[in-house]
């Protein structure tokens, strides 16, 4: 008896039980199309129907006297999960003690068939090329913080208190410091050929990012995704990060999953807002899952905010974050801490506080 080849699939589906992959075997009119990544439809035989799934991998199987079920379809022919999503939605479910399904529905965006052909008939993306003008902007901006540059080079993790006064961009447009600085690390990510992924709390903030790009990431390059987007577009987008050619995401705490091709650098800015904090099973933090990224992905690493949370903060004294040297203009720390569930944790520091504790730095710590 020899091994006969097989799909490994997970199903979709949030029971701990089926949170494990399932051997199917493949028919051979499903051979072309059954490849690690896509979208297929399997029988489970304990609920007697036919369920959606993701074949994660092909394998062999030893012959067993009972049969195996077969694949009943292949819904698309695009890879939407690719091996590295899948290795950081197993490893962020285990930590947290939930099923990798329910991660990659944050992830995941229903498949929109026009989009997708869409996509397929426009070919591959075009190359991303940083202007020389852009990529030296970026360089200066960076060059305010000590040391942050080379830190980003070698993949370090590292804690930043960002800038908080406004900066005029070149259309006129006022948006915040830290804007600028997190725009500048991307763009400079980009012009290094490595893709870029920073998190946000909300639209405004993504907003204000979107605006410090405009102009220096080419076009198409630069991906936003939110749940304010249409199913199209956001399904659109997520193709796109799916390519081979390095981008820029900017987007809410699901983007701390986004796919992107051989990411260099992973943003997560105000790490206290409570929007970071997931609300759906497992309940994963976007922080806590962009430890876990780094870990898998060994990019650099970059929490930022005007107040730093005692989470980043602890990390920073046991040596696991490495805190970046305060640039010009920059802001007097603060430390966030709660004291009551809820309480304190990414609020923001009234302005009689913030003035009160700046004051006090002139005589020393606070």
């Amino acid at each position: 008896m020899t091994a006969r080849r097989v799909a490994r699939v997970l199903i979709d589906s949030p029971l701990p039980q089926l949170d494990r992959l399932f051997d199917y075997a493949i028919p051979p009119k499903l051979e072309a199309d059954a490849i690690p990544g896509v979208r297929v439809r399997v029988p489970l035989r304990t609920a007697g129907r036919v369920v959606d799934g993701f074949l994660v991998e092909l394998g062999e199987s030893e012959p067993t006297p009972r049969p195996l079920s077969e694949l009943e379809s292949v819904v698309s022919p695009v890879a939407v999960l690719p091996a590295r999503l899948y290795a950081l939605a197993r490893r962020v479910a285990d930590r947290a003690a939930g099923s990798a399904s329910d991660v990659l529905r944050l992830v995941i965006p229903k498949r929109m068939v026009r989009a997708e052909k869409a996509v397929l008939a426009a070919g591959a993306p075009a190359v991303a090329t940083v202007e020389a003008e852009s990529a030296a902007w970026a360089s200066a901006v960076i060059g305010a913080f000590p040391g942050l540059a080379d830190a980003m080079t070698a993949g370090e993790r590292l804690a930043l208190d960002a800038p908080p006064h406004p900066v005029a961009l070149a259309d006129g447009t006022t948006v915040g410091g830290w804007a600028e600085l997190l725009a500048a690390a991307a763009v400079r990510t980009l012009a290094a050929g490595r893709s870029a992924v920073v998190v946000v709390p909300d639209h405004r903030d993504q907003d204000q990012l979107a605006a410090a790009l405009a102009g220096r990431v080419p076009d198409g390059a630069l991906v936003r995704d939110d749940a304010r987007q249409s199913s199209p577009a956001r399904y659109a987008g997520y193709l796109r990060v799916l390519s081979d050619e390095p981008c820029v995401v900017i987007g809410n705490r699901s983007a701390v999953y986004a796919p992107a091709h051989d990411v260099g650098l992973l943003v997560v800015w105000d790490d206290g807002d409570p929007l970071l904090a997931e609300p759906l099973s497992p309940g994963v933090h976007a922080r806590d899952a962009a430890l876990v990224r780094q870990e898998l992905d060994g990019c650099a690493l970059l929490f930022a905010g005007h107040t730093r949370t005692t989470d980043v903060e602890r990390l920073v004294s046991l040596s696991w974050l490495r805190d970046v040297p305060a640039g010009r203009r920059a802001s007097p720390r603060v430390v966030l801490s709660a004291t009551r569930e809820g309480e304190s944790r990414g609020s923001r520091v009234p302005s009689a506080a913030f003035a009160a504790a700046r004051e006090a730095l002139r005589d020393g710590p606070v």
